[in-house]
């Protein structure tokens, strides 16, 4: 609620002016300026409601009607800003600056040219930043890009595209300006086309800048003139300054603002001499995310370096901003040296009070936090002191001056290498060019539908969910009396109202549309409440009073279901050969386990449905986000007791989706279809983000416990390995993700995900290897090599592979990364930076395409050919952002030999395509391309007489004249689908397809007393077979690649004790941005690589580079190796996945981290007398772990 005196409120959306008119002391609603613009304004998105993504990014431009100037032109998020802040203002969109009725923008046409578009929900706010961006500055800084977008996610592309569009409005050079330290990206071009073969024609652009309309400042958008008239009427009033300080004095106490009052100013005095100031901070992310802790520290001098007034101030260490008075009022009169440190850092610890069991968790990293500035800030005042008076300071020993040094963040520079086409190719034919994204333009310019924005049905209804509040509990009783109170509720729908089925038995356990008698997980669907309005039907679902009964046992982690022996059947395993026997004759045996976090799809779009019932024989039109459109017309059709025929199931696009809308979207769909045919309304149904989050599973949380048997020359013998899979309440995906052993547990049943299960199994193998190399003696890319394949060969489940590509990606891998000259110089620099270590490693990886069932990959295409030339496509993939359209229009203008111009693809529906399978695995392009390609020959072959008749004629002629002769010009085409299979019984088959090889290396830089890293570089080869589309392909590389570095480094997903999801939004949960993306990155397509298996020699890829983010995971592995080794700590260890800031710091123990353990130890000595005689030279680690839990 906002308190506002008399006054006019003026402002402008899109030429279109709005006035409110407020008495003093009158209230009103603040609501988001989003509100405002969801009516029939498409390209403003919903993204988190919480201003934390960037999706509903727009300009705001003021008049200053005192100055009489316009003030500059700022982006800001339209969900958080309130209409009656926007008094003079105007506001500009994605659809104000251009669009495909009027003009493209520059800004708009190079982000869709240059590929920084796939499933393009994220790309209007893009545009717009850049956009503000270009208004102040035309000719902006490699800099001011990177700032511009730091608060805009993209969950796809991995952000290189969006920054090449941007570079091109940049005047300076595109170079990283890193030359004369040797590492030049130009120069990495010049390498990379070195070690390319001389035969094969090589390019690296993926655009031509050339094409691009110039940019003309002189044309953009006038500020409104009817805002330069003064509708601001005079406020009364006077001015009052308080202290800084006294904001944060009693917990917000008196001094701050009065309700009538609004900040002015901040006045920030010059600093005096001998006065020193610094701020710090360390968050999971470094960009947009609240920091973990930060501090503001200040300190005066009266005579040389004695302390006359000292301020220490840290935040998120309590409910507010903590000040340590204490500390520093015994710290006056000191000297600035050793000894003031040392007692400071003391002091502080103990004044500071952060118990074990305080909110936010990490104890032990904020407190290590605390002491690790204060010994950053009493550096950086020595070396300041020793700069004012070099005679009288000794210069700071070498070792610790990496501790003052910074991270700087480079302008991501990247290189893309991939094998054209073949001279003698028709020119016409697009298949292995880079072709723009079939939307991307509509992307850019906000006219792109999404569900969401499809446009309000009459008498529409909006849902919201009831969730249940407890994670294993029986259901007493549900009071939904207040909620049917609330104006505009027209109905509370629940398990009694489903028509037909409620449960959907497709294993052994049930999937729930509403739960009927019980709860099994935080976030179950218990209800729903459909209202005139979305306001309106959650203020209702909030008023919904549901009564609970305790159930045991209640299960969260792994190690409870394993306790309980609760998992899902089947439980699997494969053997091969006679492990016992091979541990018997090694010469060395490695145990240990490793824990992987699970991660959040964070697909752009959240989960959204609208229903319409048709009127008719209970026919419905299903308009929904989703993966699988059989499935949602099977469900909702099953749950309404109708046949499948009577659902028509739409999809046009989706804004991502990674696994995460295949299940549960048909669920959801189940849940807003019967409302829909209860009220006999349409019902639309868009959960928010963070309900979309609690409701909704994601990646796997994995534990992974190896025992491994190994000669001393690096050879592995023996590998006994247990994989369990953290799978929720019920199946869902789980069984088809992970064979093995999938735990039931009450949280939220986990999903597909990018990556199927093999980038937690390919990091626990990858974790012994690391364990190998350390008790060997050797280097983990020798040991790598050692155990490689190297020739024709069977996997553990007996079936053949060559690895000839594997061996190729991974030396070229080496070649080009110049990985062997980049260690020595990584381990060179350790040898002189004590704080900042650097790090680097190179994976390889063998990824499998296959379901394992000939029914899974069956595929139907549908083409029309009509009587102006022009062609509709269709076919059962869905265009979630890997470009899958685009590539079946570029096989159908191949086959039929048209310009894609002549092609059109229209939507996925269940009334064009049936019992069409779902588009996961990396599958669409091969299953549907297979269908597409054989729809087109079907017609081309109708044709052909005519063609033969009237060689010389056009295609329209052609096609006008099989019209004339009663030609069928329209045809179907079908892929059975691959012949895999696999007998568990013998343990041996044939479930994949082929495989996907590749190598990345990664280098990266932590910082010891933090735990920040910064990516330095990054160099992919992968082989993808014959890329159709090299734009599209290198794209979902390196969107995967981030996707990973985001899964391995940085995503958290954080519970309650009972089971309740805490990061719900991307305020707690991180992904990575655009500053999180390798300074140099370069990705290298595998030349010469054939794949007859698949269409046009190509390879599924989407999801296989996901993995490679791993790549990072490892290289900070290695520094924090590296930092252990210097200190003494000898010995193998594990690093669990996310790799944390946390957990760096954590790792690189030293005398602060010491200084915490050693305050606990003196709190609490019980502790030390239970444990020190158990845990040996582990004490540190094992301690930590014990009090974290206590």
């Amino acid at each position: 609620i906002c308190l506002l005196l008399h006054m006019n409120l003026v402002y402008i959306v899109l030429e279109k002016m709005f006035t409110m008119m407020f008495e003093k002391k009158a209230r009103m609603e603040v609501f988001p300026l989003t509100k405002a613009l969801a009516v029939r304004l498409t390209g403003t998105k919903y993204g988190c409601g919480g201003g934390g993504c960037g999706a509903c990014t727009v300009m705001l431009s003021r008049y200053e009607p005192v100055s009489k100037k316009i003030l500059r032109h700022c982006s800001a998020n339209a969900c958080l800003i309130p209409i009656c802040s926007l008094h003079c203002t105007a506001v500009t969109t994605v659809e104000g600056i251009g669009s495909t009725k009027t003009r493209v923008h520059p800004v708009q046409e190079r982000l869709a040219k240059c590929h920084g578009s796939q499933c393009g929900f994220c790309t209007p706010g893009m545009v717009m930043s850049i956009y503000a961006l270009l208004r102040n500055h035309p000719e902006p800084t490699l800099e001011q890009i990177t700032e511009a977008l730091a608060g805009n996610l993209c969950r796809f592309t991995g952000y290189r595209p969006i920054i090449d569009g941007c570079k091109t409005f940049c005047k300076e050079p595109f170079c990283c300006q890193n030359k004369e330290i040797g590492n030049c990206c130009l120069e990495q071009e010049e390498k990379l086309l070195l070690f390319s073969n001389q035969e094969e024609k090589v390019s690296l652009f993926l655009f031509s800048a050339e094409e691009f309309q110039p940019l003309d400042p002189t044309q953009e958008l006038i500020f409104p003139p009817e805002l330069l008239v003064n509708h601001h009427a005079p406020v009364g009033g006077g001015m009052r300054q308080i202290s800084l300080c006294d904001i944060f004095a009693d917990r917000l106490g008196s001094n701050t603002l009065n309700p009538e009052e609004i900040l002015v100013s901040v006045h920030i005095p010059h600093s005096r001499k001998g006065e020193f100031v610094s701020a710090f901070r360390q968050a999971q992310r470094r960009e947009n995310a609240l920091p973990i802790v930060n501090a503001g520290m200040r300190v005066f001098f009266e005579e040389g370096d004695v302390i006359k007034e000292f301020s220490i101030f840290y935040g998120g260490v309590g409910c507010t901003t903590v000040s340590a008075k204490q500390t520093c009022q015994a710290l006056l009169g000191r000297h600035w040296d050793e000894g003031m440190l040392d007692e400071a850092c003391r002091l502080v610890l103990k004044e500071i009070s952060l118990p074990g069991s305080a909110p936010g968790g990490k104890v032990e990293y904020r407190r290590t936090l605390i002491v690790s500035f204060l010994f950053k800030f009493y550096l950086e005042v020595l070396q300041s002191l020793k700069t004012m008076y070099p005679s009288r300071y000794p210069d700071i020993p070498e070792k610790y001056e990496s501790a003052l040094k910074n991270f700087r963040i480079g302008i991501p520079q990247s290189v893309q290498m991939y094998q054209d086409v073949d001279a003698g190719q028709f020119p016409q034919d697009p298949v292995g060019r880079p072709i723009m994204h079939q939307s991307g333009i509509n992307h850019a310019t906000g006219e792109a539908v999404y569900c969401d924005d499809i446009r309000a049905v009459d008498e529409e209804l909006s849902l919201a969910v009831v969730t249940s509040s407890r994670p294993h509990a029986r259901i007493v009783s549900i009071d939904a009396s207040e909620a049917l109170k609330v104006p505009g509720v027209v109905d509370v729908i629940s398990a009694p109202n489903v028509p037909a089925a409620n449960e959907f038995y497709y294993f052994e356990d049930p999937e729930f549309v509403f739960a009927r008698d019980k709860v099994i997980c935080v976030g179950q669907v218990v209800c729903a409440v459909v209202a005139d309005s979305d306001v309106h039907a959650k203020q209702a679902a909030a008023k919904v009073k549901i009564e609970y009964e305790p159930l045991e046992p209640l299960i969260l982690t792994i190690e409870e279901a394993i306790r309980h022996n609760s998992f899902f059947e089947p439980q699997r395993k494969l053997e091969q050969g006679n492990v016992d026997e091979a541990f018997e004759i090694v010469d060395q045996i490695l145990e240990g386990e490793i824990h992987i976090g699970g991660q959040e799809h964070f697909y752009m779009e959240t989960q959204s449905v609208l229903v319409v019932p048709k009127g008719e024989d209970k026919e419905m039109d299903v308009y929904v986000s989703t993966q699988h459109p059989a499935f949602i017309q099977e469900m909702v059709a099953s749950c309404l007791g109708v046949p499948f025929s009577r659902i028509m199931c739409h999809v046009k696009r989706i804004g991502g989706a990674f696994g995460g809308k295949l299940m549960k979207a048909s669920l959801l769909s189940c849940i807003a279809a019967v409302a829909a045919n209860k009220t006999g309304h349409a019902v639309r149904f868009i959960l928010d983000r963070g309900n979309d989050m609690l409701i909704t599973g994601g990646r796997h949380p994995t534990i992974g416990k190896y025992k491994v048997g190994f000669m001393n020359d690096g050879r592995i013998l023996a590998v006994d390995v247990s994989y369990y899979f953290n799978g929720g309440c019920t199946p869902e995906d789980s069984i088809l993700v992970w064979i093995f052993c999938v735990c039931k547990t009450n949280l939220p049943s986990n999903t597909a995900f990018r990556g199927f299960g093999f980038p937690q199994a390919g990091l626990v193998t990858e974790s012994w290897i690391m364990g190998v190399a350390a008790k060997s003696g050797l280097s983990p890319q020798k040991i790598r090599e050692i155990n490689m394949y190297k020739e024709i060969s069977q996997t553990h489940y007996k079936q053949e592979l060559d690895p000839e590509n594997l061996v190729r990606c991974w030396n070229e891998c080496l070649e080009k990364s110049g990985y062997h000259s980049r260690r020595k110089a990584a381990e060179e620099f350790n040898k002189q930076s004590y704080w900042k270590k650097k790090g680097i490693a190179i994976i390889p990886m063998k990824f499998p395409f296959g379901f394992g069932k000939r029914s899974l990959s069956q595929a139907a295409a549908l083409v029309h050919i009509y009587t102006d030339g022009s062609v509709l496509l269709t076919h059962g993939g869905i265009e979630m952002g890997q470009g899958i359209h685009t590539k079946m229009i570029q096989v159908a203008s191949r086959e039929l030999k048209i310009p894609m111009s002549n092609v059109y693809f229209c939507e996925t529906s269940t009334t064009t395509i049936p019992n069409s399978c779902a588009s996961v695995g990396s599958g669409g392009t091969d299953v549907n391309g297979m269908a597409v390609k054989d729809a087109c020959q079907t017609l081309l072959k109708r044709l052909q007489p005519i063609i033969s008749e009237n060689p010389n004629g056009t295609w329209n002629e052609w096609v006008k004249e099989a019209f004339e002769q009663s030609i069928n010009l329209s045809s179907t085409g079908y892929f059975r689908g691959y012949d895999g299979y696999m007998d568990w019984e013998k343990g041996e088959g044939r479930p994949f397809d082929y495989f996907l090889y590749g190598a990345a290396c990664s280098e990266v830089e932590i910082d010891c007393l933090t735990g920040d890293h910064k990516n330095i570089r990054t160099d992919i080869v992968m082989d993808i077979g014959c890329s159709i589309n090299p734009a599209v392909d290198i794209g979902q590389i390196e969107g995967a690649f981030v996707q990973g570095i985001g899964l391995y480094t940085m995503e958290e997903l954080k519970y309650s004790p009972q089971g309740a999801l805490y990061t719900r939004g991307p305020d707690q949960y991180k992904i990575p941005v655009v500053c999180d993306i390798p300074e140099q990155m370069s990705i290298s397509l595998l030349s010469s690589s054939q794949n007859p298996v698949a269409i046009y020699s190509s390879k599924g890829l989407g999801e296989s580079g996901l993995f490679l983010g791993c790549s990072v995971f490892f290289a900070l592995w290695d520094a924090v190796a590296a930092v252990r080794q210097e200190r003494g700590q000898v010995g193998s260890f594990v690093l669990n996945s996310p790799l944390s800031p946390e957990q760096i710091r954590m790792a690189c123990a030293d005398r602060f981290t010491e200084m915490v353990i050693a305050l606990l130890l003196l709190k609490c000595s019980w502790v030390l007398f239970v444990f020190s005689c158990s845990v040996g030279p582990y004490f540190y680690g094992y301690y930590t772990s014990v009090w974290t839990c206590t």
